[in-house]
């Protein structure tokens, strides 16, 4: 890759240099040049300053677009470009509740029906779908899009499991999670699942379900997947979750509000919830985000905001007790 950097940065610099030089004089003779053929440049040199405008296009995150503009219009200058270029833009696929009349399920489905099943079966990695996108809809996006590392929804896990079953997981958000019992009928991504979400439900028997995910290190639950704020237990649901899996890096409590954020640190701290465990973080949800809209954000998405804000209260913390020794 340094080397291709290195190519681009050479041939940007050589077209700068005839760009700034002396014009020619008027009545000089003049020479057009006409370019036929193969493209000037070789095309693996064009491919990289493609995917290089692709990677480097900014996202502006109040639209909640996951692309850039400039990436949305590169397919359009021809067609190798376009082969070059559209793997940027399925490989993260969000479906939002839209308030502009944009529809973004139907048309992505529509663009399921004019294309191939492999084509976003190779494409899609992250697949995000808020709360408005049916189960049925859920259901045939997850049958096509087969090579998702990560998927989140809002529908329990029994209604998904068969379409879930056969992609290579490693990140799962859904209403309700419960595997089956049998070792033998788990899919072969419980193995290495690392990060799970949990939006309307924790599971009743939390060590038995995570017995299930050796790999697992990162867990996110919603506000209102947990008991009633209004009656004691809050902090005990949360408890036996980080007792229920020992090599849980990060539990996220996931608000959506400052009044929820705010009744969650006095409800924990009433069921004497040990709030300084340096693996759990209550997040808040940003103004122009859903709640669980970072899912398929690219990063810092909210176990990377939730890790490196732990980080700087360790700082903190080290340097509060380095001076109070001093």
């Amino acid at each position: 890759m340094k080397r291709i950097q290195k190519k681009v940065d050479k041939v940007m610099r050589r077209f700068s240099r005839i760009l700034l030089s002396a014009p020619p004089a008027v009545d000089a003779p003049r020479d057009r040049e006409v370019i036929t053929g193969d493209p000037f440049l070789p095309p693996e040199l064009e491919r990289e300053i493609f995917e290089l405008a692709a990677r480097n296009d900014p996202v502006d995150s109040w639209t909640h677009q996951h692309v850039g503009d400039t990436l949305l219009v590169l397919p359009q200058v021809c067609r190798r470009v376009q082969s070059w270029i559209e793997p940027f833009i399925y490989e993260r696929v969000s479906l939002l509740q839209s308030f502009n009349g944009a529809q973004p399920v139907p048309k992505f489905l529509a663009t399921v029906d004019a294309r191939p099943a492999s084509f976003f079966a190779t494409h899609v990695k992250y697949l995000y779908m808020d709360y408005s996108v049916p189960l049925p809809v859920v259901q045939r996006i997850l049958g096509v899009c087969t090579g998702a590392v990560s998927v989140g929804c809002h529908h329990p896990y029994p209604s998904l499991a068969h379409v879930l079953a056969p992609l290579p997981l490693h990140r799962l958000c859904v209403s309700e999670f419960a595997l089956p019992s049998p070792a033998a009928t788990l899919p072969p991504w419980a193995a290495s699942l690392r990060q799970l979400g949990f939006t309307k439900a924790i599971p009743p028997d939390p060590a038995a379900a995570f017995a299930a995910l050796p790999a697992l290190t990162h867990l996110a639950v919603d506000y209102d997947a947990l008991p009633n704020p209004d009656d004691p237990g809050m902090g005990a649901a949360l408890a036996r979750l980080l007792d229920a899996c020992p090599r849980l890096r990060l539990l996220v409590l996931m608000t959506g509000a400052k009044t929820d954020c705010r009744w969650a640190y006095q409800r924990l701290r009433e069921d004497g919830f040990a709030i300084g465990d340096p693996r759990f973080y209550v997040h808040l949800r940003p103004i122009p985000d859903g709640l669980w809209d970072a899912w398929s954000r690219r990063v810092p998405d909210v176990f990377v905001e939730a890790e490196g804000q732990l980080e700087r209260r360790r700082a903190v913390a080290a340097a509060a007790v380095a001076k109070s020794g001093s």
